[in-house]
């Protein structure tokens, strides 16, 4: 089969969406030309295998932002060659769609998330009836999809009829980064939490746990996001500048030499909206494949997991004492924290991207 020319829209930085760079390393891999088009937030310049085009975009929040990164993807479409296109979330699906129209190509959907109940959309029912009836409109017309977690594939298939595949967010088994010899916290507790500064992640219960914690623990915050102003402040009004270090973005192996160097990881997203309760964390899989155990509030998909394969430990509430019990209870129980990370290195084969692509095969080829 000849090359095809494949075009992929996101919103998110290329360099920091994991998700979307191993895709597109499938697809070269299989003989296919790609190119990513994004926006860029930061200066991060990674060797890559496909082509790349990242917008620096006048706005970035509210409704503008889609639109100007929708009006610009789909302009920079129409003057290159495509055979595919393919959408990742419903915030690009409006400008594939019409650009597949003029272009007469399929589309193919990567569903990262239950995009309509997603957290920033609670509460927002005429925000939310718009993406809901741009779903309604365009979803059933693509080529072909898949998504990240089982709920979220069966919801779709409920909703549309459309055969949702299953293709899991799991790191790499063979190209998941090795550790440096550089030691960031020398005689310290690292509590991480890895990934994006957003609301119902436990970041702010996190960072008032450490007051009941010994100056041995750290918490060390391995990301960015919108509440990272109101994260620093907190850290000021309670004095913990010494006991809370914020790295800035990173590029995602820089990020993960901070997790191997962890005592204990942090995954408290909160129930909050169907997306956030049919989530399967990244930052999950890369605790397993980094053996650092990790505390959770037991979202149904985590909990399943856990349940399974033993290689965390869930918490009743996200409340500050409750957090620092559960580190402590680790702390002091060296027989339970060496067996939840013996779990996970005998279990990480079973949560690798290579099992995943075996999926994206029958999206892309079959």
């Amino acid at each position: 089969m000849p090359k095809r020319n494949i075009i992929v829209a996101v919103t998110s930085d290329i360099y920091t969406d994991i998700r979307v760079q191993k895709v597109a390393s499938f697809l070269v891999e299989k003989g296919e030309n790609v190119l990513i088009v994004g926006r860029k937030t930061s200066e991060f310049e990674l060797k890559v295998p496909f082509k790349t085009k990242r917008f620096k975009l006048v706005f970035n929040t509210s409704f503008l932002f889609y639109l100007e990164y929708n009006l610009r993807f789909y302009f920079y479409g129409l003057f290159r060659k495509v055979d595919l296109i393919v959408s990742n979330d419903l915030d690009t699906l409006l400008a594939c769609s019409l650009l597949a129209k003029i272009k007469r190509v399929p589309v193919i959907y990567d569903s990262h998330e239950y995009f309509t109940e997603s957290v920033g959309l609670q509460g927002r029912e005429k925000v939310r009836n718009i993406w809901m009836k741009m779903e309604e409109r365009f979803l059933p017309k693509v080529s072909k999809a898949y998504t990240v977690s089982e709920p979220i594939s069966e919801v779709y298939k409920s909703k549309y009829g459309i055969d949702f595949k299953l293709v899991r967010n799991f790191p790499s088994l063979t190209h998941f980064p090795i550790p440096t010899h550089k030691t960031f916290f020398p005689s310290k507790k690292v509590i991480l939490y890895q990934g994006v500064f957003n609301p119902n992640r436990g970041l702010e219960e996190t960072i008032k746990a450490i007051s009941f914690l010994p100056d041995e623990f750290l918490f060390v915050l391995a990301g960015y996001g919108e509440l990272e102003p109101d994260l620093k402040a907190l850290v000021q009004q309670l004095g913990l500048q010494n006991r809370v270090i914020f790295t800035g973005k990173l590029p995602y192996p820089e990020m993960i030499q901070y997790t191997f160097q962890a005592f204990v990881g942090i995954a408290l997203e909160s129930p909050v909206g169907k997306s956030f309760e049919y989530s399967l964390p990244n930052k999950v899989f890369d605790y397993i494949h980094a053996s650092l155990p990790f505390i959770s509030l037991g979202t149904p998909e985590v909990r399943k997991i856990i349940d399974k394969e033993d290689v965390g430990i869930i918490i009743k509430d996200n409340q500050p004492q409750t957090i620092a019990n559960a580190i402590i209870s680790l702390s002091e129980d060296s027989v339970r924290y060496e067996k939840i990370k013996q779990n996970q290195q005998a279990v990480k084969q079973n949560y690798t991207w290579e099992n995943e692509t075996k999926v994206l095969e029958t999206v892309f080829f079959g």
